[in-house]
């Protein structure tokens, strides 16, 4: 009789995993230190000016001169200008450029209305009498945004805010309307004394009469001219900027209806913006930093202490491995992201590529299985049904590893193509293929049926755990990866990646395991397992690699109901919730090993466990609820939790929705039950504990459908020729050896 582990053996083994966590997360993170928040000031001034709308693209030598220039001895950065909506109005840019946290206005009939206007009383104060109003809007959207914080960060430090326009005014003001900057309408008079009067200088180059469209969007015309007029200004204040002054110059905002990356340049006393690229430790990306990055950027070169309802982080020249080019090098390589960004987005969204991956392998195989029931299993229709399985088997393996193909597109300069949307399907398209013929031939001559499966789950384990620990660099505007124009985040496990490499990992260890509990491996198996699991959740969690809390939730519960069904431990409630207390310490552990770093290190992970300490936490969580609430946006998304009720009742119990082939498939795979059952709970604790809502489980589909195709196929493949169907609709399952003592 094989002994089971009883609640103390659990806790054991669930105390060693978060032993070992530690220890490993107790290891420094290779995210490069922000500059310090505070101290020596390495700037007397620093100069802002703000221009909605302006891109990379517009850079060039013949038309922005003076930007050119000034990209040859700044720092450049794609800047991600995404606050709360799909498009970022100047309203919206302006604000969160103050806040240092996403902010946004009412948008009457869905487009941006102008800037408010701003006002200066007899007493000399500057105030915008919108702002109340804005603020109000705001609360509803849980980004606990502080108005006017850098502005007022500036003040308190005994230093003066100049304010240039009604972008800028709107920046520095507070959620009263209240703004302690010296207010100016326009750059008329903005000479060298005018810049040396503050340390802070923000400055709105916005048209008065049309700030709600600084620059046209058609790329022609109105928008040729103003880009000239904005460079020749930009080249007079730059002429005129007093000693040790630092320059940003920011497109704070979108122009048109298109979520584009903008243009970011800062050149400062110092040689540390001499030239290269700019980034963030909230981007740990190079050459890309986002709109909330601004507020902090401001005060660190004046020593002045971030306050911590800034969001960001202090943007830094770039200093290591990746390419680093200069001057209109950059500002092409730059032009390159969006492009990559709009074309990613374009595959998705206009080609509908995730409905077509869905579409045509369920048509593949559904037309196959009903071809296939209709076949005899003896003689030429018997070798007919088992040559159409295999194809079967063939395609439901490919559209398992499109996903992790994607991935591979960024190892190619993809974004160069003539069409960069065909090039990136293309490649996609291509790793498939060419993954699928190796996993099959593989599979063909190692005479393993489950081998294509196995290979595939393994695949993309390597793929998406490989790119995390070496740092994100194929994730970026990846079809399943992170997209900068949505800026939900830059480094790490996105949700939708998450949701691959959570189903992927399981699929990849259940049949590793299984085959040595068949071998009457039982030690070595759980051992096996133990190592496993811990490896894909520190993977997963740690900030310097997956950095994912709620993947983190997700994955222990699965890989213990995974072990649990393999070896045949009962589940139990209290078993539940020792794996509920694993879940969270796991959390715990990370996250506050992530919170022990220097403030300006710390990944989301840190972050949140000081909103915990700051009281702030049931503000996030509400909005993640919230977020979560919300992406049942369609009658569509509707019918995902239905269909994952059904699964759960087909995988416990295939006679009751008679899935058949379930049957068969359990008795010849002993590891195929535990691992549906895993990649359940894992899908449906993913959806809970992330904020993408029901993208989480519909994504898992992707990964956890074609794979347990592809072993239904080929479990259908391998009944023997003239094989009788037993009455419980299943084939005789191969004896499991009996427990050896000595493993």
């Amino acid at each position: 009789m094989t002994r089971r582990p009883g609640p103390r053996s659990c806790l054991l083994f669930l105390g060693s995993v978060l032993a070992a966590l530690a220890g490993l997360l107790s290891v420094p993170g290779t995210a490069a230190a922000a500059p310090a928040a505070s101290g020596a000031a390495a700037a007397g001034h620093v100069v802002f000016v703000g221009l909605p709308g302006l891109m990379w693209s517009d850079v060039t030598a013949g038309g922005t001169p003076h930007l050119a220039a000034l990209s040859g001895h700044a720092s450049s950065a794609a800047l991600s200008v995404r606050t709360v909506e799909k498009t970022t109005c100047p309203t919206d840019g302006w604000l969160t450029v103050g806040a240092g946290a996403r902010s946004t206005d009412k948008r009457p009939g869905g487009a941006c209305g102008p800037l408010p206007a701003p006002a200066v009383g007899a007493d000399g104060v500057l105030t915008v009498p919108a702002l109340p109003g804005i603020a109000d809007f705001n609360d509803k959207y849980s980004y606990d945004a502080q108005f006017g914080a850098a502005a007022a960060a500036v003040a308190r430090a005994g230093k003066c805010v100049t304010a240039v326009g009604p972008g800028a005014a709107l920046a520095t003001a507070d959620a009263q309307g209240r703004s302690p900057a010296r207010y100016r309408p326009d750059t008329a008079g903005l000479d060298a004394a005018a810049l040396a009067e503050c340390a802070l200088t923000l400055i709105d180059l916005g048209p008065v009469a049309d700030a709600a469209a600084p620059i046209a969007p058609d790329g022609t015309g109105d928008r040729a001219a103003r880009l000239r007029a904005f460079d020749a200004e930009l080249g007079r204040i730059a002429a005129a900027l007093p000693p040790r002054t630092e320059l940003i110059v920011a497109g704070v905002a979108d122009d048109g209806t298109t979520p584009h990356l903008r243009t970011m340049l800062a050149g400062g006393p110092d040689a540390a913006f001499d030239s290269g690229l700019l980034t963030s430790s909230s981007t740990r990306f190079a050459g890309m930093v986002q709109l909330t990055d601004v507020a902090p950027s401001l005060l660190a070169p004046l020593g002045i202490a971030i306050p911590d309802g800034l969001v960001g982080s202090v943007v830094e020249p770039y200093d290591g491995p990746r390419d680093n080019p200069t001057g209109l090098a950059a500002a092409r390589h730059l032009e390159l992201l969006d492009v990559g960004a709009q074309a990613a987005r374009t595959v998705r969204e206009k080609y509908q590529f995730f409905t077509w991956l869905t579409l045509l392998p369920a048509l593949v195989l559904v037309g196959g299985a009903t071809w296939v029931r209709r076949q005899g299993r003896t003689g030429e229709q018997g070798a007919r049904r088992r040559r159409v399985l295999r194809v079967m088997q063939g395609v439901a393996v490919a559209a398992a590893v499109v996903p992790a193909s994607s991935f591979l597109v960024g190892l190619f300069p993809w974004e160069k193509a003539p069409s960069p949307e065909w090039a990136i399907i293309g490649i996609t398209l291509g790793f498939a293929a060419l993954f699928t013929a190796v996993a099959m031939l593989l599979s063909g001559r190692q005479r393993d049926p489950y081998l294509g499966t196995d290979l595939a789950a393994t695949l993309t384990v390597v793929v998406l755990g490989a790119d995390v620990i070496l740092g994100s660099t194929l994730q970026m505007n990846a079809l399943f990866g992170l997209s900068p124009l949505i800026a939900g985040r830059f480094y790490g496990f996105g949700n939708v990646a998450w949701s691959i490499y959570g189903m992927a990992v399981l699929l990849a260890v259940a049949p590793r395991v299984g085959r040595r509990l068949e071998a009457g491996k039982r030690r070595a198996a759980i051992g096996l397992l133990g190592v496993l699991a811990l490896a894909a959740i520190v993977v997963n969690g740690w900030p310097a690699f997956g950095s994912d809390f709620g993947g983190v939730l997700a994955l222990v519960p699965g890989f213990a109901v995974l072990g649990m069904m393999l070896t045949g431990t009962r589940i139990s409630w209290a078993k539940a919730g020792l794996v509920a207390l694993a879940a969270v310490g796991a959390v715990a552990v990370i996250s506050v090993l992530d919170w022990m770093r220097p403030a300006a290190s710390r990944s989301h992970l840190g972050k949140f466990v000081q909103d915990v300490v700051d009281g702030e936490a049931g503000t996030v969580l509400q909005r993640k609820i919230a977020d979560n609430l919300g992406s049942f946006g369609t009658p569509v998304s509707f019918l995902v939790p239905v269909l994952f009720v059904l699964m759960i009742i087909a995988i416990l119990n295939p006679p009751k929705l008679r899935a058949t082939a379930l049957v068969p498939a359990y008795e010849r795979v002993s590891w195929l039950r535990p691992v549906l059952v895993a990649m359940w709970v894992t899908a449906v604790v993913g959806y809970a504990a992330n904020d993408s809502g029901i993208q989480i489980p519909s994504v898992a589909l992707l990964i956890a459908l074609p794979l347990s195709c592809a072993v239904l196929c080929a479990v259908a493949a391998e009944e023997p020729p003239g094989s009788a169907v037993p009455a419980g609709g299943g084939i005789p399952p191969r004896p499991l050896p009996e427990p050896q003592g000595a493993e």
